[in-house]
């Protein structure tokens, strides 16, 4: 029995055991994009992983720092909500399981300092798009090829799973980094894997013009784009950028029905709302808006409570109809689904966490360029969606920020971890 615990010190801490866990954290980014399921199987060895092989001095001190603090401070602000919350138990825990993934983002950031394969996993990302983004083009020839049946057409065009919001947000990451991949190998003078790049950034782009295009995409890319030009070439490269990418706008529109067609839709969506009450995706968002600022209203201070909204919404809709009888728990932008649940204090602990985020990658490099890639996209597509709630972009953001903050952490903090001695 006196052997045993040493041994098993000795092999929690190993290198098989960190190899293992790696193996794990690659799984987990390459099937991201694809299945819920099994990312959530791949998730709970990973964390039984990380924790058992946790050097207590070292995760105190990552555990500390803002990045870390904040995240957990979303879920403690939930938890609390539960107090005053107007909604049922169920609505209750359904709401706290959409912030349980934060209570992963400082093990992430923990872990990712220590390993040697964080890039491993930002690839495995990567590539598993990629090929996703080939069988997009592949289904929009023969849609009986997807995964899920019904997609050939409107929305489900070219997607063969998960939904088409989903899919834009992986594919405008996707772009927007070998962008930032492409730029940095030419200032370094690497230009065989410039092409490459390049190729696989047209590759993305010509299909989210032509096969899936999602108008929370349309409006992410141009100010990102401009934000990547401002960290390569200050005012310069924000003109170079937006001369070219004028150019490839305007040729987009005239080469593309369907990129036409989304951009179009908003006006003469608005306008059967405005008009006729039609609940179009336009017309929905604009009355949830509404009613979720009147929420925030009757309840500045502490917000309605954790799950409220579905309730207030429900409430609400006695006796109307059209578009303000639609019920939902989900206002489609993230800084009123946390106002209404949370008041003041929730629009603080938000805003602090996307700021603090932000703040880690200032700094020059292509991993922090990543990484605020991650956070920016996060907070643009947020005004029309709440994405850290949902499943596949708030998990992006928790695997994006918690592997290349960890990353960059390795640089800062020399110390070794036990593993490596």
């Amino acid at each position: 029995m006196k052997d045993l615990l040493p041994r098993l010190d000795a092999f929690r801490t190993s290198h098989v055991w960190f190899v293992v866990a790696d193996t794990l954290a690659i799984l987990l980014a390459a099937v991201l994009p694809w299945s819920t399921s099994i990312f959530l199987i791949l998730l709970i060895p990973f964390v039984a992983m990380v924790c058992g092989s946790v050097d207590v001095a070292t995760f105190r001190r990552s555990f500390e720092r803002a990045p870390s603090l904040v995240s957990i401070g979303f879920l403690i602000l939930a938890l609390l909500g539960l107090l005053w919350s107007e909604a049922t138990w169920s609505e209750c825990f359904h709401a706290v399981g959409q912030l349980v993934k934060f209570s992963a983002l400082p093990l992430f950031l923990y872990y990712f300092e220590r390993s040697a394969r964080g890039t491993w996993v930002l690839g495995a990302l990567f590539i598993s798009c990629g090929l996703l983004m080939i069988y997009s083009w592949i289904i929009t020839v023969e849609p009986t090829w997807a995964l899920k049946t019904g997609r050939c057409c409107g929305e489900d065009y070219g997607v063969p799973v998960r939904n088409y919001i989903d899919q834009s947000q992986e594919f405008s990451l996707c772009l927007l980094a070998l962008i930032s991949a492409s730029l940095y190998s030419i200032e370094n003078g690497f230009w065989k894997r410039c092409i490459a790049l390049a190729l696989g950034t047209l590759l993305f782009a010509t299909n989210l013009i032509f096969v899936v295009t999602s108008r929370t995409a349309i409006v992410c890319i141009p100010p990102l784009l401009l934000l990547i030009a401002w960290r390569h070439g200050r005012m310069s490269g924000v003109l170079a950028a937006s001369i070219f990418g004028s150019l490839v706008l305007a040729a987009a529109w005239f080469a593309s029905p369907h990129l036409r067609e989304r951009i179009m839709s908003v006006q003469s969506q608005y306008t059967e709302y405005r008009q006729a009450d039609v609940p179009s995706s336009v017309g929905k968002r604009i009355e949830f808006w509404r009613k979720s600022v009147r929420f925030f209203d009757e309840a500045p201070l502490f917000g309605h409570g954790t799950g409220s909204i579905h309730a207030l919404f429900q409430s609400d809709a006695i006796g109307r109809s059209g578009t303000s009888a639609e019920v939902i728990a989900n206002p489609h932008n993230q800084t009123l689904n946390v106002a209404v649940q949370w008041g003041i204090p929730g629009l603080i602990v938000l805003y602090v966490l996307w700021l603090v985020h932000l703040r880690m990658f200032l700094g020059v490099g292509l991993i922090a360029e990543i990484g605020f890639l991650v956070v920016a996209q996060n907070v643009v597509g947020s005004l029309f969606n709440s994405h850290l709630f949902d499943f596949l972009e708030g998990w992006l953001y928790v695997l994006g920020v918690g592997v290349t903050g960890g990353i960059l952490a390795k640089h800062l903090d020399k110390r070794p971890h036990r593993a490596s001695l």
